[in-house]
C-alpha cells in the first residue's frame, strides 16, 4: 500500500511540474538588476529611467524597464543593426516583425547583432526552460522555436538591447512594457 501511495505521489508531482513550469523568456540578469516588481511600479508611476537606456557597454544587462504607456516604433534611440543567421532559415519574417517593433533596426547580411535559432531550449543563459536570450545587450541573440508567437519572442529579445524585464507575467503585443514581461505564454 505504501508503495502505491509513493507511486501516485510521484506521478502527481511529475504532472504538477509539467503544469507549473511555464516556458519563460527569462535571461540571466545581473544581480544589480531591479526586481521586476520595482521595475513595474517605476514604469507605472513614471519614475522609470529616461534618456539613454542602453546600460553598461561592458556587457552588463540593462536594468531599466520600458514605461507602461508607450507606443510602438518610438523606443529605439538610434539606428541599430542585426543579421539573421542560417540557423533561422524560414523564420526571417517573424524575426523582422520583432525587430520592427522597436524601430530603427536595419537588417544586414553579416554585421550587427547575430540572431540565431534553435529547436530546443536556449543553453547557457540561466534556467533550464529558457526560450530566448540576448547576451551582452545585442552581442548575440538566440531564439527558440518552442514558443507560440515567435515574432513576440524576437521583439522581447531585441528589446533587451535597451531594457530589462518590465514585470512578471505573460508577454503580449500591447506595448513595450507588455513585450518585456518575463513569460512567453
Amino acid at each position: 500500500m505504501l508503495a502505491l501511495i509513493r507511486r501516485m505521489a510521484a506521478a502527481t508531482l511529475g504532472a504538477l511540474l509539467v503544469i507549473a513550469v511555464p516556458v519563460t523568456a527569462n535571461a540571466a540578469e545581473s544581480d544589480t538588476a531591479r526586481p521586476a516588481a520595482q521595475a513595474a511600479q517605476a514604469a507605472v508611476d513614471g519614475t522609470a529611467l529616461k534618456g539613454d537606456l542602453k546600460g553598461d557597454q561592458a556587457g552588463k544587462r540593462a536594468t531599466a524597464a520600458p514605461q507602461a504607456p508607450d507606443q510602438r516604433g518610438t523606443q529605439a534611440q538610434a539606428t541599430w543593426y542585426y543579421h539573421i543567421t542560417s540557423s533561422c532559415n524560414g523564420l526571417e519574417s517573424p524575426i523582422r516583425q520583432g525587430a520592427n517593433f522597436w524601430g530603427g533596426g536595419v537588417e544586414t547580411s553579416s554585421s550587427g547583432t547575430p540572431v540565431e535559432c534553435t529547436g530546443g531550449y536556449v543553453q547557457g543563459c540561466g534556467g533550464g526552460y529558457v526560450v530566448g536570450c540576448n547576451w551582452g545587450m545585442g552581442d548575440r541573440i538566440m531564439l527558440s522555436t518552442l514558443v507560440n508567437d515567435f515574432a513576440l519572442l524576437a521583439a522581447h529579445e531585441f528589446g533587451h538591447n535597451w531594457y530589462g524585464h518590465s514585470a512578471n507575467g505573460c508577454a503580449s503585443w500591447g506595448s513595450a512594457y507588455n513585450v518585456m514581461k518575463t513569460t512567453m505564454c
